[in-house]
């Protein structure tokens, strides 16, 4: 790979150190904001209990207590904020310029694996489900490769946990091709990522040979 493999393979491992690190932060301060939400809440109602019965003075020192606590919950709903962002740069600094879905890992509904490949696309709805890996939010363009004939074809839906994007599956007069559907927006813990047939021209919407994803930022 050349003499900065070595360097590169380094600064990746100190990017998931650091990823590491910021994941342990940020469980903890979830965990202390849920907390101080917990008292928060407490200390309201004790500052009301406190003024009604006329014990201002003890309603007084609550108050400042809950202030204080508020602006500590503010601060640290910030710092949440900063790591989430930092975590999603380190995150995308570690993904891979390619990510690969295996033709084997799908699950498959009204189609088949064949020789390699996905096929038998006969009727809408048919479709490959893949698993997917941890990933950050974003943009990423979906590529196939694929073989069509000029007696297959029709449109296919991609579609992630919220969201999807439609595309047309063309002839290949050259054997197999690949195809960039588009950019599909992938939501924050998206875990499936779904191919479906929706019209189908004859009897086969194409043979599917490898699904890609690519991070639009590259």
């Amino acid at each position: 790979m050349g003499p900065s493999a070595p360097g590169h393979a380094a600064e990746s491992r100190a990017d998931e150190i650091a990823l590491a690190r910021l994941d342990f932060e940020r469980a903890w301060i979830a965990a202390s904001l849920a907390e101080l939400k917990k008292q928060l809440i407490k200390l309201t109602t004790l500052e009301t209990q406190l003024a009604e019965a006329r014990d201002y003075d003890g309603a007084i020192r609550v108050r400042d207590q809950r202030q204080k606590w508020q602006r500590d919950l503010e601060r640290l709903d910030k710092e949440l904020l900063m790591i989430q962002s930092r975590e999603h740069t380190l995150s995308s600094a570690l993904l891979a310029d390619r990510i690969q879905l295996p033709i084997e890992a799908a699950t498959l509904n009204g189609v088949v694996r064949e020789g390699g490949m996905i096929t038998a696309w006969a009727k809408p709805g048919a479709s490959a489900t893949w698993k997917l890996p941890t990933l950050p939010p974003g943009g990423y363009e979906v590529v196939l490769r694929y073989r069509c004939s000029t007696l297959e074809g029709g449109f296919l839906s991609v579609k992630e946990t919220r969201f999807s994007l439609s595309a047309e599956i063309k002839t290949t007069l050259r054997g197999p091709e690949s195809l960039t559907l588009g950019t599909l927006k992938l939501s924050e813990g998206a875990s499936t990522l779904s191919l479906t047939a929706t019209t189908v021209f004859k009897d086969n919407l194409m043979q599917l040979l490898a699904v890609e994803l690519i991070p639009a930022s590259r």
